[in-house]
């Protein structure tokens, strides 16, 4: 007959049977009599518990801030908007004049609050998918956490590039590169992301171009003068060189200063382009990259940006796109680590340059 070792049961502590809670909060924490292995299998799940409560206690932090933004100060930036000169006296009126004698009476007022506003972006129109302020200021830090009326927020403000220099009469530079963030309340720039992917379509055939059918132009305003934009592309960048190409997308906010150097940044942006567009483009278009933070990549969650180019309505020419044409490019160009994971082709160029880059001889 085979042995066996029965472990004998606890002796009960005389008096009255501890209660549910008592015996829950035995079960949770380390007591006198268990064993090594049930003390540290308690202590793992205290600090898991502990965890948790951090840092699900700064997520739900991060939310409420950016609920915050979302339906106070965004409110309030809107309102001070479309309230334009009414608040201000001719005095100040008259400030505002003397230093930007270009500025537009509908941003006026708006521009009293901060005098770092430079314009205003909208997707959507009145849908208002995107409908914000954009500042300048003389770093690309501020306004990474700070709302537009100087409160500490980590949704922030939309922001250009301090090397993009306005000119003195108010006029934008060739090349505008635009920052916002990706943010759980889906503030800022979230929703330019669904240029790439619109989490809202669930039809698989036309996710990947539904947001860019139904919004192929950008507006942005600046202080001196109305603009319409038309998206001609769409890509994913990397920034940590650990995971191949680090390509300078941004330009460190440089201006064109010939052809050939906007030709061969058109080209290279095209062949990285998710979608190809009906836009053509030319040597003296306007350029405008808005760029994010793209987090449901798959790999790395810090270091893959989503970028959406788009380029100015020319001086007669219709702002109407037409969006049948676009298709999406599976064999953009990539950096090694999404190569690795066949998310893209080879780089394989498959646009016409000849017929979209009016500009590129080549």
């Amino acid at each position: 007959m085979a042995s066996y070792t029965v472990r004998p049961p606890l002796v009960r502590s005389k008096g009255k049977q501890k209660g549910p809670f008592v015996r829950f909060l035995m079960s949770v924490f380390p007591v006198k009599g268990d064993e090594a292995f049930e003390i540290i299998r308690k202590i793992i799940f205290i600090g898991a518990v502990i965890a948790f409560i951090i840092t699900g206690g700064s997520l739900l932090n991060d939310v409420f801030g950016e609920m915050r933004q979302m339906y106070i100060v965004s409110d309030q930036i809107k309102n001070d908007k479309s309230n334009g000169t009414m608040n201000l006296t001719p005095e100040e009126v008259r400030e505002i004049e003397s230093s930007k004698p270009y500025i537009r009476e509908d941003l006026m007022g708006l521009y009293a609050k901060n005098n770092d506003l430079v314009g205003w972006i909208n997707i959507g129109g009145d849908q208002k998918i995107i409908d914000e302020a954009v500042v300048q200021t003389d770093n690309n830090d501020t306004y990474l956490t700070t709302d537009f009326y100087g409160a500490y927020s980590k949704s922030g403000t939309i922001y250009i590039d301090h090397r993009c220099k306005f000119g003195a009469d108010g006029s934008a530079p060739n090349f505008i590169v635009m920052y916002g963030h990706n943010t759980y309340s889906s503030t800022m720039f979230s929703k330019m992301t669904r240029y790439y992917y619109n989490k809202d379509d669930s039809n698989s055939q036309t996710c990947l171009t539904s947001f860019y059918t139904a919004h192929p132009t950008i507006t942005f305003d600046t202080l001196a003068e109305e603009g319409t934009y038309k998206v001609f592309a769409v890509c994913l960048f990397n920034t940590e060189e650990r995971y191949g190409e680090v390509y300078n997308y941004l330009r460190r906010g440089a201006s064109f200063t010939s052809a050939d150097d906007f030709n061969n940044y058109v080209l290279d942006i095209m062949d990285r382009s998710v979608i190809l567009t009906d836009v053509d483009l030319t040597y003296g278009d306007e350029i405008i990259c808005a760029s994010t933070c793209y987090f449901p990549w798959g790999m790395d969650v810090e270091n893959v940006r989503c970028a959406v180019f788009a380029r100015k309505v020319r001086d007669g020419e219709s702002p109407e796109v037409d969006t049948s044409k676009v298709t999406r490019n599976y064999y953009w160009k990539g950096w090694q680590q999404a190569i690795d994971g066949n998310l893209c082709g080879n780089g394989q160029r498959v646009w016409d340059y000849n017929k979209y880059l009016l500009s590129y001889n080549g």
